[in-house]
């Protein structure tokens, strides 16, 4: 007999970050075994329907999951939960145990290397969906100047958009992998620099988006990480710098 979908352990979405919403409650439908493995979720439309959000917001959350190994897709035949392995309900602590001391330059490293071609790809796939969102979130960014710790939530959300756009589930998984990693970063970036520049390369790498230029989005995004690597590891060895010698100035006074 086939299993079917429990519709009345769905909420509506009613909240701000829809999408992260969406996604945060089927994953844990799936982890606290709500939805058992094997089961074919319902279609895209009709999701929409009951978590009351666009087929795209529903779309990007199984394009999620499916990058965490917690469903797969079926070509003409729908999405199914997968069976989980032992590990799979604490992917997302992982990668904070193998970052080092210098988390920062390794988490800028990271994004060069990730970033750099994921807004090339976006600028070669993104539809007129995908930039009404960018747009979205652009505005938003405008709207929350004055609070920084929002603002940094919205600059993580930009980035994490182009990786949606990119259509490559792997890339929207190495996000959801070290998605606490990133916006601690984020948050520390914007504590340190401001929102200026976030503002300037976003507005940039939009509008070369919408150009479908991808040569000069790439260049954007190559001129915006390494501005930001540039300036917080300068401001890092400045204050290490600071740090070294205060010992020897306390030393000196206690003589």
């Amino acid at each position: 007999m086939t299993q079917s979908i429990d519709a009345m352990k769905i909420k509506p979405i009613r909240r701000v970050n829809v999408s992260d919403q969406v996604f945060e409650q089927m994953k844990s439908l799936i982890l606290s075994g709500e939805w058992e493995a094997g089961v074919r979720l319902p279609s895209e439309n009709n999701l929409a329907t009951l978590f009351s959000v666009s087929r795209i917001t529903i779309r990007q959350a199984i394009q999620r999951l499916v990058a965490l190994g917690l469903a797969e897709t079926h070509p003409g035949e729908g999405t199914y939960i997968r069976t989980l392995s032992s590990n799979q309900s604490i992917v997302g602590l992982a990668p904070a145990a193998y970052l080092g001391d210098d988390n920062m330059r390794s988490v800028l490293e990271f994004r060069k290397a990730i970033e750099v071609y994921t807004a090339e790809l976006a600028a070669q796939k993104a539809d007129s969906d995908d930039i009404a969102k960018l747009e979205s979130i652009l505005d938003e960014m405008e709207q929350e100047k004055g609070d920084l710790e929002r603002f940094s939530e919205i600059d993580y959300s930009f980035h994490y958009e182009l990786a949606v756009i990119s259509r490559n589930p792997l890339i929207v998984g190495s996000y959801d992998l070290i998605r606490d990693v990133l916006r601690s970063t984020f948050k520390e970036i914007v504590q340190k620099r401001g929102r200026s520049q976030g503002i300037y390369y976003h507005r940039e790498i939009l509008d070369s988006i919408i150009d479908k230029d991808a040569e000069r989005c790439r260049i954007l995004m190559t001129q915006h990480i390494d501005d930001t690597y540039d300036d917080m590891l300068s401001q890092k060895k400045l204050t290490d710098k600071e740090d070294d010698s205060a010992p020897a100035e306390n030393n000196a006074n206690s003589i």
